[in-house]
């Protein structure tokens, strides 16, 4: 079996959506390429195709009152952050062998 050595990106997806019912739905969404830390805040590590997939599909909910923000990081930015509080029990963003 073959590893997929595309290059991947990490990106941080933030969301401030005012509808509850479209707020759950694009959570639901996010969940298929990354990993919720925060109630509007998911982490991704995707290929290029994978990041164009989803912000193919999480743009319609951004509406005139909603906003979604994605900011891409370095493998460096995104290993040296600093959590404070809860540390979400989540595994790390890498590829699963099974």
């Amino acid at each position: 079996m073959a590893l997929n050595k595309e290059p991947r990106k990490y990106y941080l997806i933030c969301y401030d959506i005012c509808e509850s019912k479209k707020r759950t739905k694009l959570a639901k969404k996010l969940k298929d390429f990354g990993v919720r830390v925060q109630k509007s805040v998911f982490e991704a590590f995707l290929t290029e195709d994978k990041y164009k997939e989803m912000v193919e599909l999480v743009s319609p909910f951004a509406t005139e009152n909603d906003s979604i923000r994605i900011y891409p990081l370095t493998n460096s930015s995104y290993n040296s952050k600093t959590i404070v509080g809860n540390q979400y029990n989540y595994l790390p963003l890498k590829d699963i062998i099974i």
